[in-house]
């Protein structure tokens, strides 16, 4: 529309331009801008009536032209956000440039730190190099954490004993090495293995067996049932309801044994107690050591009760006073220092270095007395000596019975004779 304006003007100025060219009279003049104002004014009726038949288009053009700008208008705000995505973009690429670098010089250090390790199907090989575990604590004996242990099988919770005289699980040691069912352990630095085992001290080590209790530092229980080792250093090899209780105590088998001593042993058998410090009993049924440095060497019932004794098997002996013995037979005593019984039946030595060499129910009271053997003989002065028979009594000091029946020496150095040479 603007255009065809545009043309019309330029169109009445040329003619403008023409009129005073071509007119050489008023009246030609006047006759020919009469004509040119005609067609002029044609002209306008032409163009108010092109106009009116454009002015739809135009506003149609218009609305066009709107809508063109307000389209431009959303594709530069289009174009703005595309062009804030492209640069988000382009750091998030340089950021997963990065991170794939980073992650490129990882995955090249954890081959290489990996270098000797293998897996064909189910198996796990490393080679040339060590597997360490550790609770982060920052020490073997750090503050324990449930963690950095070696556990081989399924971790399972602990069955109670009978009588619930085990404790509740519990799994919170650490650097320990566990393997089995069932097993505690509190501590750090034991093996844990069998089945319903306790670890409930440092170092302290179950090595198989069934509901067996390391619970002293440094202790171990090496297998069977119910098995207590409690302390420190004390050990347990094997067996049933055994109980090492003294310091580096130790049991080695058996059944129903105790070891109460600090350094104290049973070697087997069955109802034995070491009850004295550095004490042992070998074996037997129903032996007690129970002072110091005591020892009984199987039997039955025996009872090494002093300071040095021993009981070397028989049945029912007794050694009660320091250095005393007793080496086998039947109910002997010998409660003398450094007394000695060697065998026979209810023989008692009951005074310093006295002894009994056999027989039965003889008595060698004195100080340093002597009876070999007999029945029912009395050695009752000091260095006394009764050498067999039966009933024989050498009473006076150093006085002697050489056998025979009813002899009795009471004299200070006497002597009565056996039957072949008896004497008034």
């Amino acid at each position: 529309m603007k255009k065809l304006l545009i043309i019309g003007s330029v169109f009445l100025l040329t003619l403008s331009f023409s009129m005073a060219v071509q007119a050489q009279t008023l009246e030609e003049r006047v006759t020919t801008l009469e004509g040119q104002m005609a067609s002029v004014e044609l002209l306008s009726t032409q163009l108010f009536t092109l106009f009116n038949n454009q002015q739809q288009d135009l506003l149609n053009t218009l609305e066009v032209v709107a809508e063109n700008q307000e389209e431009i208008s959303n594709l530069r705000a289009d174009l703005t956000t595309a062009e804030e995505n492209l640069v988000a973009a382009q750091a998030t690429i340089a950021a997963l440039q990065s991170s794939n670098t980073t992650l490129t010089n990882d995955v090249n250090e954890l081959q290489s730190r990996f270098n000797g390790v293998t897996r064909t199907g189910s198996q796990l090989l490393f080679t040339g190099m060590n597997l360490q575990v550790v609770s982060g604590s920052g020490s073997t004996e750090g503050t324990v954490n449930g963690r950095g242990n070696i556990i081989i099988g399924y971790n399972e919770d602990i069955f109670p004993f009978l009588g619930g005289g085990l404790p509740a699980s519990t799994k919170t040691g650490s650097h320990n090495l566990v393997i089995g069912k069932g097993n505690n352990y509190a501590s750090f630095g034991a093996i844990v293995s069998g089945l319903n085992n306790v670890s409930g001290a440092k170092y302290a080590s179950t090595l198989g067996g069934n509901r067996n209790q390391a619970s002293g530092n440094y202790s171990t229980v090496s297998g069977g049932t119910l098995n207590h080792a409690i302390w420190i250093n004390s050990g347990m090899l094997g067996g049933t309801s055994n109980i090492a209780n003294g310091l580096a105590a130790t049991v080695s088998g058996g059944q129903n044994n105790t070891a109460d001593g600090s350094y104290s042993s049973v070697s087997g058998g069955f109802n034995n107690t070491a009850s004295g410090s550095r004490a042992s009993v070998s074996g037997g049924n129903g032996n007690t050591a129970s002072d110091v440095d005591s020892s009984v060497s199987g039997g039955h019932t025996n009872t090494a009760s002093g300071p040095y004794t021993s009981v070397t098997g028989g049945e029912n002996n007794t050694a009660s006073v320091e250095a005393a013995s007793v080496s086998g037979g039947e109910g002997n005593t010998a409660m003398g220092v450094s007394s000695s019984i060697n065998g026979g039946l209810n023989n008692t030595a009951s005074n310093f270095y006295s002894s009994i060499l056999g027989g039965s129910n003889n008595t060698a009271s004195g100080n340093g007395s002597t009876i070999s053997g007999g029945v029912l003989n009395q050695a009752t002065g000091s260095g006394a000596t009764v050498s067999g028979g039966r009933n024989g009594s050498s009473a006076g000091t150093q006085s002697v019975v050489s056998g025979g029946l009813n002899r009795f020496a009471n004299g200070n150095y006497d002597w009565k004779a056996g039957a072949l040479f008896q004497d008034n």
